[in-house]
């Protein structure tokens, strides 16, 4: 594989940070696929719309259909049982339980420095309070390989803001649920687990069947079909991240070790998705170096294949005229990671505006991020940091505004609520603030 190199802005606009309409690129095999569930060519959009109509109409039934013709292992009962999930943990990795707990301590000690406060001025009769939801839905993917750590950065976030219950659906095999997914499950205190996965769980957790409750928030880090069926349940459901097939966006200057962009790089290639792994530099030699350490580390790679694909349709090297130039496009991109591999980092941070999270120097690899640095991992992709946020308490918390004002104060805001309320043509609306002036005249 030979890593494209694009020089120009508009060249890396057109060639490298130009995204699909829908947010997320899913390949021609992938969509056939996807369609045979039907029986009829169907887009992206069109599959996610006759998965949500079947899991409405059918339930658990229809995950169950969906799912077989997908593939996907579906076992008699789909909520595991504590038994089920113990026998697994039980076969997790010797020491992996005492890392996911330093991970879990360290999310969770960030996450509660997140949580907002209540507040009420007596004075002037307003306030504030912040309430969870009363469930919250996760979905955990494990197709390409058990991703634990996404169930504890949604998990204890949810813990953490005050969620009453906390669903997680994940695929399983006919061995059942993977270890490590187990273990974190456990250590965050989930209350229910249940094997189904991919859009048609989505849709499951936005609706409700008999064995997946409906939730009032979801949390769906996965692949490109995950994210488009966590879009389309929008307005059914709180949705506040996207998180879809994973991109990293590297800016580097002379500063940087080559090699270590390289192996930045890879490690967000290798999920797949395809994943988006560019780089921004000002320095075309640097840019050459950085192609050649990628082809010589994805030789020994376990999923080469994956990571090279990931590079050839959504990956690159952009060569710009200065580091000022890469932020400026890096904020038109708004990357769900944005690396900063330069000599003077944080004098470029004050001028980033769109990105999911913001990893400062080469001592803080985006990896660190994914395990255990302590903010969540799930951020928004597909250009959606441009005016959303990474999951957080806040993903799982709703405001709530208090208005108690004292009788004088009503009385003196009377007439001015009723003439704006004229203004508007609503005469209802005027009399209703009328009362309150005329009867302090009575």
């Amino acid at each position: 594989m030979t890593m494209r190199i694009v020089k120009g802005a508009d060249a890396i606009r057109r060639d490298l940070i130009s995204r699909d309409i829908e947010l997320a690129t899913i390949s021609e095999q992938d969509r056939c696929r996807a369609s045979e569930v039907f029986g009829e060519d169907l887009s992206p959009r069109e599959f996610v719309g006759r998965v949500m109509a079947q899991v409405r109409d059918d339930g658990d039934e229809a995950l169950r259909r969906i799912g077989g013709k997908l593939g996907d292992y579906l076992p008699e009962r789909l909520e595991l049982s504590c038994d089920d999930l113990a026998t697994a943990r039980a076969k997790a990795p010797i020491g992996l339980e005492t890392d996911l707990k330093l991970a879990a301590e360290r999310i969770r000690s960030f996450h509660q420095r997140q949580m907002p406060k209540d507040f009420f001025d007596k004075s002037a009769g307003l306030g504030q309070r912040w309430i969870a939801v009363g469930r919250a839905g996760l979905h955990i993917p494990s197709a390409t390989g058990p991703l634990a750590s996404s169930l504890l950065m949604t998990a204890i976030p949810a813990r953490v803001a005050g969620v009453d219950e906390v669903i997680v659906c994940t695929g399983v095999t006919d061995e059942g649920i993977a270890p490590t997914i187990a273990m974190a499950a456990h250590l965050a205190e989930v209350d229910r687990v249940i094997a189904v996965s991919g859009a048609q769980a989505i849709m499951a957790m936005a609706l409700g069947t008999v064995s997946v409750p409906k939730c009032d928030a979801i949390v769906a880090p996965g692949n490109a079909w995950v994210m488009l069926a966590t879009r389309e349940v929008f307005g059914l459901t709180g949705v506040s991240v996207l998180a879809g097939p994973t991109e990293t966006l590297v800016i580097a200057d002379l500063s940087a070790d080559p090699a270590e962009v390289a192996a930045d790089l890879i490690a967000q290639a290798e999920h797949g998705g395809p994943a988006s792994p560019i780089v921004l530099t000002d320095d075309l030699a640097l840019a050459n170096q950085i192609a050649s350490h990628v082809q010589e580390q994805l030789i020994s790679l376990p999923k080469r294949e994956t990571a090279t694909e990931s590079f050839s349709i959504r990956g690159g090297i952009g060569v710009v005229t200065d580091l000022e130039e890469a932020i400026g496009i890096s904020n038109e991109y708004g990357p769900e990671h944005l690396c900063l591999h330069v000599s003077e980092p944080d004098h470029l941070l004050g001028d980033v505006r769109n990105a999911g999270g913001v990893f400062i120097g080469a001592a803080s690899p985006e990896v660190h991020g994914d395990y255990i640095a302590g903010p969540s991992h799930v951020m928004p992709t597909g250009g959606t940091a441009r005016f959303s946020s990474p999951c957080g308490v806040h993903t799982f918390l709703k405001s709530m505004s208090l208005v108690q004002l004292g009788a004088e104060d009503s009385r003196q805001l009377a007439p001015i609520a009723a003439r704006i309320a004229r203004s508007e043509g609503l005469e209802g609306h005027a009399r209703a603030a009328e009362r309150r002036w005329s009867e302090s005249h009575e």
